[in-house]
């Protein structure tokens, strides 16, 4: 029989640990990283399943409350969640699981529950159960996106991902060394530049700037900052994280306005790329291109 238990901060290595060895736990699922949030506080509800004992799942999860009724919503706090399972789980015990979960929301008079699952991507290996389950017993998708990623297994260089002109776009700039592009913990001048890249779309960023600096303290070796300059002077940057052992996610690219048309954006991806080969990722998420709300 499975049993859920209520997440306390008690909990928070065993909960790190488990996503560690899960089958689709990135970095977004680590209590570690949900514990982030200085300006913004949510009722956290993740929850833990039990199977004789053993850790068997996790759901990262709040409390919502929309027109006085109460929801179970995939935490605010990370890109995505959804269900945290091991590789070793069966196609009837994640059903067994789901309503392990429908159980405990009616015990605890929630209405409805709102995932938003790790895409297939970030999992060590592929397994469509979950996405198949949650439609047998009627979830339904409300929000459907379109991202991309890159695979940089069997290329030499990431090069060879572009387009021939963006190749010898990509060979002119770095032979001209007209643009220096490091890692970097400058923060705050990446962050004044987001928020003027933001505006043009009446955007604001997804953190504060004392929220990526507490990210980054937390994990500085999985959060990095890739700065570009010339002569000393900030352009642009890079936000990338290392969100697996094999996956990683460019979050934030941006550049100057001056610099739009200098293929200075495609640079920076490609020497990201670049660095995310040298430490053997295979997969570079290259993030949601659109908004769900958006007619086109």
């Amino acid at each position: 029989m499975i049993s859920i238990k209520k997440y306390t901060h008690k909990m928070r290595n065993i909960w790190d640990e488990f996503i560690s060895i899960s089958n689709n736990g990135t970095i977004f699922q680590k209590q570690s990283f949900l514990d982030y949030h200085i300006d913004r506080k949510f009722v956290n509800c993740s929850l833990m399943f039990y199977n004789n004992k053993k850790l068997v799942a996790v759901l990262p999860a709040s409390v919502f409350v929309l027109h006085g009724h109460k929801i179970l919503y995939s935490h605010p706090g990370a890109s995505f969640g959804g269900l945290i399972l091991l590789s070793s789980t069966s196609f009837s015990f994640c059903n067994k699981i789901l309503a392990s979960l429908e159980e405990y929301c009616k015990k605890f008079n929630f209405s409805s529950i709102v995932m938003i699952n790790t895409p297939s991507i970030y999992y060590k290996q592929q397994d469509d159960s979950l996405g198949y389950l949650l439609l047998w017993n009627k979830y339904r998708v409300s929000e459907s996106y379109i991202s991309h990623y890159v695979d940089l297994n069997n290329i030499q260089s990431p090069k060879e991902l572009f387009n021939k002109r963006k190749q010898r776009y990509i060979s002119s700039l770095l032979a001209k060394n007209k643009f220096t592009i490091t890692k970097s913990g400058d923060f705050s001048s990446f962050f004044r530049l987001l928020v003027e890249s933001k505006k043009l779309f009446k955007a604001q960023p997804t953190h504060s700037l004392n929220e990526l600096k507490k990210l980054h303290s937390l994990h500085s070796d999985d959060i990095l900052l890739f700065i570009t300059k010339k002569n000393n002077a900030f352009l642009g940057g890079v936000l990338f994280f290392l969100t697996t052992a094999k996956t990683c996610l460019v979050f934030y690219n941006i550049v100057k306005s001056k610099y739009k048309n200098s293929q200075l954006a495609m640079l920076q991806l490609y020497c990201v790329m670049d660095y995310a080969k040298t430490i053997n990722c295979q997969i570079v998420d290259l993030g949601v291109s659109q908004t769900p709300e958006a007619k086109n």
